[in-house]
């Protein structure tokens, strides 16, 4: 019995059939591997040797080499050199946050050796050099603003502080901008007009210190209002620097900001999908955040799921303010709300009448879901659960939840 299963066992084909595949399906599979990784195929066999070098789409990771700047920098360069200069590389992805001693110089004139090859469409760079009062430390110098091939660019903790007169990335589909410091909120802008087909932008901007004022940023008036008509989402990140009429589009929107009271608000007539993230409201009433809420509603007719979320208490009650005097019901509210869920709620006089007046006003409302602040009290949490329970909802089937 144990000889013929070792028979058997024997007889299993051992074929090498991944080396059987043609050049450009392995290189295929090997451009979803790390460069690092990609490159160790090399000993297998005088096939293997460069076929890793044909390979389109280039992924480096300081982490790969102990996060040591000077291995990186040598690899980099090694891998350039060791590659045919007409062969085009469809993307680079370089990720040197833990990494140390980055110098932005060799950076890049990397970059720009891969964007002279041809055919770039994704390239991500993320870096954690540290913010110094030298504008040059940090300052990203390569030939983008321009790429017609672009589709995908991702950009972590650098300046961009020298843009073109013109920039026309015709291509140019997700945009993550994380850290990065403008010169001033006008050069923002220009940067994202010239990205007319964007559909997905994230972004988390600075201003260099001294630049224009971002608080006076405003909807153009005159003539027709600039906006990016392929946005589909767009998530900003603590900043006022860049106007809302940009993404008047968009059909989801997050908003994570300090100061929202000071930026005038568009109709947003694909909005679909809304939530904003209060972070700071020192020295400001709770009631004016309210009042530019409501005026978000008003401007949003077509917003189906609404989120509110707030983690600071240092704003100013105005126990006087009502709610019911606003007299105006959006048209959201009307027709076309389906999900509100209130994050961080505490116990709050106006908070408590938002969540009145949205459940009274919203018809086609299914759920109004609260999570109330870990730091609330809580017998105010258990006499706002029982206020909100029998407030009137003028859709019969809304359902609230309640998780304290």
């Amino acid at each position: 019995m144990s000889t013929s299963s070792s028979h058997h066992h024997r007889s299993i084909p051992t074929e090498d059939r991944i080396s059987s595949l043609p050049d450009s399906i392995l290189s295929h599979i090997l451009s979803f591997l790390p460069t690092k990784s990609s490159a160790a195929t090399s000993i297998l066999s005088k096939r293997w040797k460069s076929l890793w070098l044909s390979v389109l789409d280039l992924h480096f990771n300081g982490e790969s080499f102990s996060n040591d700047y000077t291995t990186v920098r040598h690899v980099l360069f090694l891998v350039m050199l060791s590659r045919e200069v007409s062969l085009p590389i469809r993307s680079l992805s370089l990720h040197l946050v833990n990494c140390r001693g980055v110098n932005i110089n060799d950076i890049n004139c990397f970059v720009n050796a891969v964007l002279n090859r041809g055919g770039i469409q994704t390239l991500e760079l993320m870096m954690d050099i540290p913010w110094t009062n030298d504008h040059l430390v940090n300052k990203l110098s390569i030939n983008i603003f321009n790429c017609k091939t672009l589709t995908v660019l991702k950009l972590r903790k650098l300046r961009l502080i020298d843009l073109p007169h013109q920039v026309h990335i015709p291509l140019l589909k997700i945009l993550h901008l994380d850290s990065i410091m403008f010169k001033n909120y006008k050069e923002i802008i220009k940067f994202l007009l010239g990205c007319p087909i964007l559909e997905d932008l994230q972004t988390y901007t600075r201003l260099i210190p001294g630049g224009d004022n971002p608080l006076l940023c405003s909807i153009p008036s005159g003539g027709s209002i600039p906006y990016l008509p392929n946005l589909v989402r767009a998530s900003i990140y603590e900043n006022v620097y860049i106007p809302f009429f940009l993404f008047s589009g968009a059909k989801i929107l997050r908003i994570n900001m300090m100061f929202p009271l000071y930026i005038q608000v568009p109709i947003f007539h694909n909005l679909i999908h809304l939530e904003i993230f209060f972070c700071n409201f020192k020295g400001k009433t709770w009631d004016e955040k309210w009042m530019w809420m409501l005026e978000m509603l008003q401007h949003s007719p077509n917003l189906q799921h609404l989120t509110l979320r707030q983690e600071v208490e240092d704003g100013i009650d105005d126990n006087n303010w009502q709610w019911q005097d606003h007299r105006t019901i959006p048209k959201c509210l009307s027709s076309q709300l389906r999900t509100c869920l209130l994050r961080e709620w505490r116990d709050r006089k106006c908070d408590l009448q938002f969540a009145e007046y949205v459940m009274q006003n919203s018809k086609v409302l299914r759920t109004m879901t609260i999570h109330s602040a870990s730091s609330a009290d809580s017998n105010a949490k258990h006499q706002m659960l029982k206020k909100l329970a029998v407030c009137p909802r003028s859709s019969s089937s809304c359902k609230l939840i309640f998780d304290g």
